[in-house]
C-alpha cells in the first residue's frame, strides 16, 4: 500500500526545476563599491584586482560556525554594506526576473532578492561543494548575479537528487542563476581572468499566511482524478491491516499514521508550508486536500532519520577492525538495510504555527518517500569493519523533513502513543464529564500499545492519576490492562487513597492480584528501598476505617516477607560467605521497613515471625548482620520505637550469643582447625571439609583434574577461608597444595576484639531497646512475647 501511495506522488509532477539561469543586458545594474568607486561592466581585470584589494578572504559556514580555510573556499568577498546599487534602476530589470525565476522553480509564492554580497574568484582560486547556510526564516534560495567580464573556468556546478546542471557566465551579459539553498553547488577552479558574482538570498514573499494560499493553489492545479486516486489509497492505508514482511509474524492493527518523507531538505527556520520547494510544494497541496477530503489531521515536522547498511568494499580488504582511511562512502556500495529509525520534531500544523510535539517511535508500516534516504546526501556517515562475528556496516545520519496525517478520529491514540501522561489525562477528563462509554473506548485503543508507552511514562504522580483512572471506567478487564504496566515500587503512600477506592469497586483480591503482577517485576534494587518505606504506605492504607485497606496493608507485609524470606535463604543455598555477608546487609532496612509495616498494619504474629527467624540459629542469619541491624535501627528511630518493634530480642540474642564466643577459650596455638563451608555437599567438598576442620593438618597434596581444581578455588575464595591454593605442574593429574595459613589466628583475634566492642555497645544500650540497665533473671524472650500479645490486645 505504501509503495503505491509513494508511486501516486512520485506521478505528480514538480511544477520547477531546482535550478534555473537566465541572462539580462548589463546598462541597468549601475555599482559602486567604498574604496574602488563606480565598478563599470564588463569588468576589467584592472578592475577586478582593485576590487580584490579591497575585499577579504571569504569564509564560509559549518553549522553554527564560520570558518576560514583556503583548502575549503579560495576567494574574495565584499560585505553587502561597502556596495551601492541604483535600486530604481536595477529593479525595473530584477523584478521581472524574479517573477520568471519564481515560475521556473515552481514556487507558489512571490519572491524577493535581498543582497548578501560580492565575490570574486581569481586564477586558481575556488569554492568546494556546499550547501548554503538559510540565513533567515523565509529563505528558500540562493540568487547569483554573475557581472560580465573575460574568464575562463569559475563555473557554477549545482546537484540535487542526482542531478547536475553546469552554469557559465558571459562576457557581455549579467547571468541570473537561482537555486533553492539546499542544493549542494561548487565554485569550478578559475582558470584565467576574474569571475565576479553578486550573491542574494532568495526570500519568500507573504510569510505564514501564504500557507493556505500556496496549498489551495498547488491542488487546484492537479486533476481531481489523480486526487480521488490518492485520497483512495489513502483511506485503503489506514483502513487495511499490515502484513508483515516474515510470514511467522501475526498481521497487525491497521496504521494510525501516513507519514511521507519530502524531497528537499529544510531548517527549523524554514520549515513552512508556504516555504516547500517545487516537487515537495506540490505534493504537499496533494496531501492537503486529501486530508480535508478524508477529515485527517495533517501536519509538517522535521524528520531525523538514522539508517545502517551491510556494505561492501569497493578497494581492497584490509584486515580486521576499523580502518579510517577506508570511511569515505564512495568507497563502499551499500548492499542491505539492516536497521533504521525516524525521530520527528519541530512540528507544524495546518495553518502553518508550530505545534506542540508528538514525537514517538516511527513505524516501517507508517512511512513512505519518493525518493529514499539513501539516495541523498547523509550530513554524517560512519564505517565499521569486519569485527569477526559480523562484516561491514555503514550508518548514515539525514536531516530530512515529513508530512504527517491521520484521521481526526485516531488523535487520542496517535497522540497517546506520545505521551501515555497525557493519554491519562484526556481519558481522565473524558470520564469526569460522565461519558464513561466514551471513555473505554479511548482506553480501548491504546491497549496494543500500552505497556512500551506507560513504562517511559512513570513520573510523578503518573500511577495515581492511572488509578484514579481505572476506578472511574468501572470495567474490571480493562482496569487491570491499564495497571499492569506498572511495578510495586511505584507505590507510594499517595496512592493508598485510591488503591482503597479499588477495592470498593473490584474487590480485595483484585487489587491483590495487581500489586502480584507488579512484584513479579520488581527489580531488587529499588524494591530494597520501597520495603524502607513500606511503613509509610501501610499507615496510609490503615489510617481510615476501610477494612480493605487494613487487609490489604497486612497481606502486603506478608507477601513482602515472604520474599525476603526467600531471597536470605537462596543466599544461605547459593552465594558465598562474602556475597551473603554483603546482601544481608543490604537487607536492614528493608527488615526494619517489614518490622515497622507489621507493627502499623497491627499484625503481631508476623512480627513474632520475623523476630524469631531473626534470632533463629537454623535461619542463617549471621550475628554480624543481626548486629548491623540493631545499630541501623538505634540511628534512624527513638527508644519508643525499637521497643514497640521488639527488637530488645534481637538485642538480647547477639548478647547471649557474643557473651557465648567471648567465654569460649581462645584458640590454642597448635589448633588450625577451620569451620567447613556447609553450601556444597559434593565429594571434592566432602574431603575439603575433613582438611579444614583437622586440628592439626596444615597442608593437603590433592591431584586433581583442572574442573575439580577449579571448584575447590572457588569454594575457597567464596567462603575467604585463610587457605592458599597452589597448582603443582607436575605428573598427571596436576596436584593441587592446599595450606593453612598464620591469618587464621590474626582473623581470630581481630574478631574476638569485634565481639567484645559490639557486647559493650549492646550494654549501653539496653535501655534504648526497652531492656532494663542490668540482664533480668526472667527469660528475655518471654517478657517480649508479653508485651508483643500487649500489643495485639490493643
Amino acid at each position: 500500500m505504501l509503495e503505491k501511495i509513494a508511486d501516486m506522488l512520485r506521478g505528480i509532477e514538480a511544477p520547477g526545476a531546482f535550478a534555473t539561469r537566465r541572462t539580462v543586458a548589463a546598462d541597468r545594474l549601475h555599482i559602486e563599491v567604498k574604496g574602488v568607486g563606480p565598478v563599470k561592466l564588463p569588468v576589467s581585470a584592472a578592475a577586478a584586482r582593485r576590487l580584490s584589494a579591497v575585499a577579504r578572504p571569504a569564509r564560509y559556514g559549518l553549522r553554527d560556525q564560520t570558518l576560514f580555510d583556503p583548502g575549503v573556499r579560495d576567494g574574495w568577498e565584499i560585505d553587502r554594506r561597502r556596495i551601492k546599487i541604483d535600486r530604481v534602476s536595477w529593479n525595473r530589470v530584477l523584478v521581472p526576473q524574479l517573477v520568471g525565476i519564481q515560475r521556473e522553480l515552481g514556487l507558489a509564492c512571490a519572491v524577493r532578492a535581498e543582497l548578501h554580497n560580492m565575490l570574486i574568484y581569481g586564477p586558481g582560486q575556488f569554492f568546494a561543494p556546499h550547501q548554503d547556510s538559510e540565513k533567515t526564516d523565509d529563505m528558500i534560495g540562493t540568487l547569483v548575479v554573475m557581472l560580465p567580464s573575460a574568464f575562463r573556468g569559475g563555473a557554477l556546478a549545482i546537484e540535487h537528487r542526482g542531478e547536475k546542471v553546469l552554469y557559465q557566465g558571459s562576457a557581455r551579459k549579467l547571468t541570473l542563476i537561482g537555486f533553492y539553498a539546499d542544493c549542494h553547488h561548487e565554485v569550478r577552479q578559475v582558470v584565467d581572468g576574474y569571475r565576479i558574482a553578486l550573491t542574494y538570498n532568495l526570500v519568500l514573499e507573504g510569510g505564514a499566511s501564504a500557507a493556505g494560499i500556496g496549498a489551495a493553489a498547488g491542488a487546484a492545479a492537479l486533476p481531481a482524478r489523480q486526487i480521488d486516486a490518492l485520497a483512495r489509497r489513502v483511506r485503503e492505508h489506514f483502513d487495511t491491516p499490515y502484513v508483515p514482511r516474515w510470514p511467522h509474524e501475526a498481521p497487525q492493527e491497521p496504521s494510525d499514521r501516513l507519514i511521507y518523507l519530502l524531497d528537499h531538505q529544510y531548517t527549523q527556520r524554514s520549515l513552512g508550508w508556504h516555504r516547500l520547494k517545487n516537487g515537495d510544494a506540490v505534493r504537499a497541496a496533494a496531501l492537503r486536500e486529501v486530508a480535508r477530503r478524508l477529515g485527517c489531521e495533517i501536519f509538517l515536522a522535521l524528520a531525523d532519520v538514522h539508517e545502517s547498511w551491510s556494505c561492501d568494499d569497493d578497494g581492497e580488504w584490509g584486515g580486521w577492525g576499523h580502518d579510517e582511511s577506508a570511511d569515505d562512502p564512495a568507497d563502499h556500495t551499500l548492499s542491505e538495510l539492516l536497521d533504521s529509525s525516524i525521530e520527528l520534531r519541530h512540528w507544524v500544523d495546518a495553518s502553518g504555527r508550530e505545534a506542540e510535539s508528538i514525537s514517538t517511535d516511527v513505524l516501517d508500516q507508517e512511512v513512505c518517500c519518493t525518493i529514499p534516504s539513501a539516495d541523498l546526501e547523509p550530513f554524517r556517515s560512519e564505517h565499521e569493519g569486519y569485527m569477526g562475528n559480523y562484516g561491514n556496516t555503514m550508518d548514515r545520519w539525514y536531516h530530512r523533513a515529513a508530512i504527517v496525517l491521520w484521521p481526526r478520529e485516531r488523535t487520542f491514540a496517535v497522540r497517546a502513543r506520545a505521551s501515555a501522561a497525557w493519554a491519562i489525562r484526556e481519558l481522565s477528563k473524558t470520564a469526569a464529564t460522565g461519558d464513561v462509554d466514551r471513555a473505554k473506548e479511548m482506553a480501548k485503543r491504546v491497549l496494543p500499545f500500552w505497556k512500551s508507552i506507560a513504562r517511559r511514562g512513570q513520573g510523578r504522580g503518573f500511577l495515581e492519576k492511572t488509578l484514579r483512572v481505572a476506578w472511574a471506567l468501572g470495567a474490571r478487564e480493562l482496569a487491570a490492562s491499564l495497571l499492569a504496566p506498572f511495578e510495586l515500587e511505584r507505590l507510594t503512600p499517595t496512592a493508598a487513597p485510591q488503591c482503597i477506592r479499588l477495592i470498593e469497586r473490584y474487590g480485595l483480591e483484585w487489587v491483590k492480584a495487581r500489586l502480584e503482577e507488579w512484584s513479579s517485576g520488581c527489580p531488587s534494587t529499588a524494591r530494597a528501598a520501597w520495603l524502607a518505606s513500606l511503613p509509610a504506605l501501610c499507615g496510609r492504607l490503615c489510617s481510615g476505617d476501610s477494612p480493605g485497606g487494613l487487609e490489604l496493608a497486612r497481606w502486603l507485609v506478608s507477601e513482602q516477607w515472604a520474599m525476603v524470606r526467600a531471597d536470605i535463604c537462596r543466599l544461605r543455598e547459593n552465594f558465598s560467605a562474602r556475597q551473603r555477608i554483603e546482601e544481608l546487609v543490604r537487607l536492614g532496612k528493608p527488615l526494619l521497613g517489614l518490622l515497622e509495616s507489621s507493627l502499623v498494619a497491627r499484625s503481631p504474629e508476623l512480627q513474632r515471625e520475623i523476630l524469631g527467624f531473626l534470632t533463629d540459629d537454623e535461619s542463617g542469619y549471621p550475628l554480624r548482620c543481626c548486629m548491623r541491624l540493631l545499630r541501623t535501627a538505634r540511628s534512624i528511630h527513638r527508644p519508643p520505637m525499637l521497643d514497640a518493634l521488639g527488637l530488645m530480642i534481637v538485642h538480647e540474642h547477639c548478647a547471649r550469643t557474643l557473651a557465648a564466643r567471648l567465654d569460649a577459650p581462645p584458640r590454642a596455638e597448635g589448633d588450625w582447625s577451620i569451620p567447613a563451608p556447609q553450601r556444597c555437599k559434593c565429594d571434592l567438598c566432602k574431603k575439603l571439609g575433613r582438611f579444614l576442620v583437622a586440628r592439626s593438618d596444615t597442608r593437603l597434596e590433592w591431584p586433581l583434574a583442572q574442573e575439580r581444581r577449579s571448584h575447590v578455588h572457588r569454594i575457597l575464595d567464596g567462603e575467604d577461608l585463610p587457605v592458599t591454593h597452589v597448582t603443582r605442574r607436575s605428573g598427571r593429574p596436576y596436584t593441587l597444595v592446599l595450606t593453612k595459613t598464620e591469618a587464621l589466628f590474626q582473623r581470630e583475634a581481630i574478631e574476638r576484639g569485634s565481639f567484645a566492642a559490639d557486647l559493650a555497645w549492646l550494654a549501653k544500650e539496653r535501655r534504648a531497646f526497652g531492656l532494663s540497665s542490668r540482664p533480668t533473671q526472667k527469660p528475655i524472650h518471654g517478657l517480649a512475647e508479653h508485651r508483643l500479645r500487649g500489643t495485639e490486645l490493643q
